[in-house]
């Protein structure tokens, strides 16, 4: 097991972190200090040893088009104080923005947001958690056994059993952790291969997988959930009360416009620190 300090080179924890979450785009009609629409979404991941990336992007009414959800907000001045110092944000490619690259995030700092937008001051504040600790697995791979279907009609026999991957680590605070398990390599190989004329494609087979928030110490992989052999990433996350809040509602649609948890002040979204570790484990073929 080695610290995680490179993860970001591996895959990118906003996808990561905002897996099973719909950052809400609606307004909420019982909140009368902003107007509906008017709002920004905040979708920033605080990660120590690293630089800072937030995205901004607008909120949309359900009056209006909601294929435009993925607005990026140009043109804030948005800075990030902590540990004394005060980073000021730049855009980069109308996507996001980000710090210098010499900047490190570091644990147990309280770091606070702050920009202005539609004469509002949008604000959060937040803390990075310690990394997690005791991290172990029961095993360090498994072996299944790869299928071609030449016909349609389902996506092969459980020819290999199911096989759990028990993870542990120690939590004696009862803070909130998850699990990802992310495949890395450049060329993913299937282990079911499904005939080319079915509905189901390659990509709807996910590389990366991941568990429920808990408080406890423990989280079980099933094998059949790895659906490429090779190498894979096992990480575990140690997450804020908002991040969980916020996964906890991610079931909310246009059925149910009340907004859904946020310590954005003036906004939406979230603005949390995390942590990470992680463990090497691999798939391989019978």
């Amino acid at each position: 097991m080695k610290p995680y300090s490179t993860y970001k080179k591996v895959f990118s924890f906003t996808a990561i972190l905002a897996m099973g979450i719909g950052l809400l785009t609606s307004c909420d009609t019982d909140n009368a200090a902003i107007p509906g629409g008017a709002k920004p979404i905040v979708e920033g991941y605080l990660i120590p040893n690293l630089p800072i990336t937030i995205k901004v992007k607008k909120e949309i009414a359900y009056s209006e088009d909601v294929t435009n959800v993925e607005t990026f907000i140009s043109g804030l001045n948005i800075t990030v104080t902590g540990d004394g110092k005060t980073y000021a944000l730049k855009s980069f490619q109308d996507t996001l923005y980000k710090s210098d690259n010499d900047v490190r995030l570091k644990v147990g700092v309280t770091y606070s947001l702050s920009f202005i937008y539609n004469g509002k001051t949008i604000s959060a504040s937040t803390i990075i958690p310690t990394k997690p600790v005791g991290l172990t697995s029961g095993l360090s791979s498994i072996v299944r056994t790869r299928q071609v279907i030449t016909t349609t009609g389902g996506v092969g026999r459980n020819v290999d059993g199911n096989q759990e991957v028990v993870l542990t680590w120690a939590n004696p605070n009862s803070e909130y952790h998850f699990v990802v398990t992310d495949n890395i390599e450049a060329k993913p190989d299937l282990i079911i291969t499904l005939p080319t004329t079915t509905s189901t494609t390659v990509n709807n087979f996910q590389r990366r997988f991941r568990s429920q928030p808990v408080q406890g110490t423990t989280t079980n992989l099933r094998s059949q959930q790895f659906l490429y052999f090779g190498k894979y990433n096992i990480v575990l996350l140690k997450v804020n009360p908002d991040y969980v809040a916020l996964y906890n509602t991610s079931g909310t649609t246009s059925q149910n416009i009340s907004t859904p948890p946020t310590t954005i002040t003036n906004g939406l979204g979230i603005f949390t620190g995390i942590n990470a570790d992680t463990l090497k484990f691999q798939v391989r073929e019978r």
